[in-house]
């Protein structure tokens, strides 16, 4: 009898190590996915929002090199600063994967370079406005700075505004970002979430914060944040394995966007060799027209773009060979 009972004790014993360290392997698995995730949105938001000034800097130098060459190399030299930030982003991105220390800088710090280049790259400055009444944690003052910067990028992009407002305001509960331009909008039902709305959403949620958009054709955008300033206790913290399996699906779709991104870039870049600045604008309108269209489709449409035959059979067979 006594046997049996040992017997008993050591076999939930056993099953109960076996579901615990089960649910440690799950656990580690996620926190690499998450790492994955914050990597993806460091590289987005830093490096991609250098490049994208930068970009704008040489099709502006290249359109007024043959009307204004002194203005056209003004845009150059601000474009060869870019690079620099770039370069220094790149840097500071593969720092963080060998390092944990987190650089404590002030929000408006964060922010200043942020909207003086955004000031350069556009001719707009932003109306800002940051009323701190306690120190936040860096983790917030992180997310807000991160989400200032890639929706400047994007109104820089899309949004053809000549306004933008941007407030920030804390109090002992939260912390409230707005983010206001005048542009030229956009339906929610129609716009497709690109992989920097969906990083922005990410940190919000992170944070156990609330993320809005408001926004239509003609009537410019707001972007609105809140984050709460007192953490959950850890207990109600729970990880189960649905979630697990969401954030896995999630990881790979942003993969696939950031993937796309990436070859629509691509496509700007070798069309612009061709045909000039109006390249970006041609390949964002057929993606504006048919936002589910496959790469090799787009491909196929901006080939039409070239009027050279055999230059346009070598773009296409350029950029299809990437995708095989």
């Amino acid at each position: 009898m006594v046997n049996t009972v040992v017997y008993k004790h050591y076999t939930d014993l056993l099953l109960q190590y076996k579901e615990l360290r089960q649910y440690l392997l799950e656990i580690e698995e996620l926190a690499a996915v998450q790492e994955r995730k914050r990597i993806a949105r460091e590289i987005h938001d830093s490096l991609g929002n250098a490049l994208t000034s930068l970009n704008i800097q040489l099709q502006t130098a290249r359109k007024l090199w043959h009307i204004d060459p002194s203005q056209a190399e003004q845009f150059l030299t601000e474009a060869q600063k870019l690079g620099s930030v770039a370069i220094h982003e790149v840097r500071q991105s593969v720092s963080a994967l060998r390092t944990n220390e987190t650089q404590e800088k002030s929000l408006e710090e964060l922010i200043t370079p942020v909207i003086k280049n955004f000031h350069q790259t556009t001719g707009i400055l932003p109306s800002t406005s940051i009323s701190l009444s306690i120190p936040l944690p860096i983790k917030v003052v992180t997310t807000i700075y991160r989400i200032v910067q890639e929706s400047l990028t994007n109104i820089c992009k899309y949004a053809q505004a000549t306004k933008v407002e941007i407030l920030v305001n804390a109090n002992l509960n939260s912390v409230l970002l707005v983010v206001t331009d005048n542009g030229q909008g956009f339906r929610l039902s129609q716009r497709k979430t690109g992989f920097g709305i969906q990083g922005i959403k990410e940190r919000v949620t992170a944070l156990q914060g609330n993320f809005n958009i408001e926004t239509e054709l003609g009537n410019g955008c707001k972007l609105t944040v809140e984050l709460p300033l007192t953490e959950l206790p850890i207990s109600e913290i729970k990880i189960s394995k649905s979630f697990q399996q969401e954030t896995i699906k999630q990881e790979i779709k942003l993969e696939n966007i950031a993937s796309k991104e990436r070859f629509i870039a691509q496509c700007e870049y070798h069309l612009a060799e061709l045909i000039g600045p109006i390249a970006s604008f041609l390949v964002q309108k057929v993606i504006k027209s048919n936002p589910n269209i496959s790469c090799t489709e787009l491909v196929k449409i901006l080939a039409l773009e070239i009027s050279n035959p055999h230059k346009a059979r070598k773009f296409q067979q350029n950029l299809l060979s990437q995708l095989n």
